[in-house]
């Protein structure tokens, strides 16, 4: 363990947690705690130059960004490994799938779920925005207790003309991944002992209309639910 005095290393780095204030009277208890002088807490990514090229931090010192959320932006790709939990539903044309970086989510560690619409050779599915009458590809997540989550994160999309319909639209091809930051908010530590469930069904609704060059099919509109396990907490009498 690095013994940092005074915090001079965080200082230095630049990420000596500032919300938290030593002089006042509530944060006095939290410093008795250990809690002053902490940083940021937040995770570097370093190429094999030392060059840092990625950071991930957080203001609460709580907070974390998982271990599959780091490793898929590090690497540039999204992993779906078999051990993750997954989901699957759809057609010839389309298949849907939803699933987790992670194995499991831990109370306040940050990951990511993923959507991922896999479009058949010779298909597309629109994105917004389009013009009225056109179906735009989405992915929505309800409410959930005891889930955060934030912002959706669409991918680019490109334009492609259709000469027949005299219009250029926004599509998806191939392989298309919708990212939901996704956490264990605070209200898992009221759930009651000793019946404190061990996962969380999450649903997730999906909007897609599948096309080729010359015929679009119905609009589809489904709900995948996505069991995920949950993280033994550190402090279970909470």
């Amino acid at each position: 363990m690095l013994s940092d005095y005074d915090s001079a290393v965080i200082k230095e780095f630049g990420i000596l947690n500032t919300t938290i204030d030593p002089d006042s009277d509530v944060m006095n208890r939290a410093t008795e705690r250990g809690f002053y002088g902490l940083p940021f807490p937040g995770v570097y990514v370093v190429d094999t130059d030392g060059k840092v090229t990625e950071k991930f931090f957080h203001r609460h010192y709580a907070t974390r960004t998982s271990a599959g959320t780091i490793r898929n932006s590090a690497i540039g790709r999204i992993l779906s490994a078999h051990e993750v939990p997954t989901a699957d539903l759809g057609d010839e044309h389309v298949d849907v799938s939803v699933f987790l970086a992670d194995e499991a989510l831990k109370f306040e560690y940050t990951s990511t779920l993923y959507v991922r619409f896999e479009v058949a050779e010779g298909f597309h599915i629109y994105a917004d925005p389009l013009p009225e009458g056109f179906i735009a590809s989405s992915a929505t997540i309800p409410p959930t207790k005891g889930v955060r989550l934030g912002e959706p994160v669409y991918p680019s999309t490109h334009q492609r003309e259709f000469p027949k319909l005299d219009v250029t639209l926004n599509v998806y091809e191939g392989t298309t991944d919708i990212a939901f930051p996704i956490a264990l908010g605070s209200e898992i530590l009221d759930w009651p002992l000793p019946n404190k469930p061990t996962s969380i069904e999450i649903p997730v609704d999906v909007v897609y209309q599948a096309c080729s060059e010359t015929v679009c099919y119905v609009p589809k509109q489904e709900t995948v639910k996505l069991e995920v396990p949950i993280e033994a907490l550190l402090m279970p009498g909470r």
